[in-house]
């Protein structure tokens, strides 16, 4: 644990003990029961606040960033939490003091909204993570056909003796997959993967010595079919 993080917690640790200390001094005739469930309840709120200062909510190394996706929603049931027991304590405190079963039952409905809330947050947080690496995947398929095709490209390029067609033809593959969206089509994936596999098996033929321009251009075709393929497919 870094040592920021060790003087947070017994700063944390210390500002606990000023809250038991408060109500035992100033509360020290109020029945036991009752005072014990003001100190929890205190502790909670005290919680809540203190606990960004040691674990914070957002983390800027995470690419995902899923807690800001949630923050709206933990900071609604946090506040609503903060407000509604501190008023709750007030009033059966001192407005018109109420009976501990009663007191019991109001905190423990309160308690159980800000679990409530914090779980939904949780699970907000969940789904943006899940979308974001959706999102991530379906651009790395995107990216592996660019990959492919300028590796396509770098191969040509050495070579002198390939038809001024043929390189335009490679080129303009090249270009146009600048205008591919990603997509969460599940047909888009079988497609991506069949245009890779169509584009490496073009570079393989540039191989051959000497090179068979006929079946070039059937691949070259089946490229371009392949792509023209993908580009009708959009998101769902």
């Amino acid at each position: 644990m870094s040592s920021k993080k060790t003087f947070s917690l017994l700063l944390a640790l210390f500002g606990e003990a000023l809250i038991i200390f408060f109500f035992l001094f100033f509360f020290k005739n109020t029945q036991t029961e009752v005072l014990i469930l003001n100190i929890f309840v205190s502790t909670i709120i005290y919680c809540l606040l203190f606990v960004d200062l040691i674990f914070p909510w957002v983390n800027l190394k995470d690419k995902t960033q899923k807690q800001i996706g949630s923050i709206g929603i933990r900071w609604f049931f946090t506040y609503s939490y903060l407000i509604l027991a501190i008023g709750a304590m007030v009033y059966f405190n001192n407005v018109k003091p109420t009976h501990f079963a009663y007191q019991l039952m109001i905190h423990g409905i309160l308690l159980f909204l800000i679990l409530l809330g914090l779980f939904i947050s949780f699970s907000t947080s969940d789904k943006v993570s899940e979308v974001y690496f959706e999102e991530k995947e379906n651009r790395d398929r995107i990216d592996e056909m660019k990959k492919a095709t300028k590796e396509l490209m770098l191969k040509v390029d050495t070579m002198s003796n390939i038809p001024s067609e043929i390189k335009t033809r490679i080129n303009e593959l090249q270009e146009n997959l600048r205008y591919l969206s990603p997509t969460n089509n599940i047909e888009s994936i079988g497609i991506e993967s069949k245009f890779i596999e169509e584009v490496r098996a073009l570079k393989n033929c540039f191989l051959d010595n000497p090179l068979n321009i006929e079946i070039i251009n059937d691949n070259i075709k089946n490229c371009e079919r392949t792509y023209k393929e993908r580009k009708q497919i959009f998101s769902n």
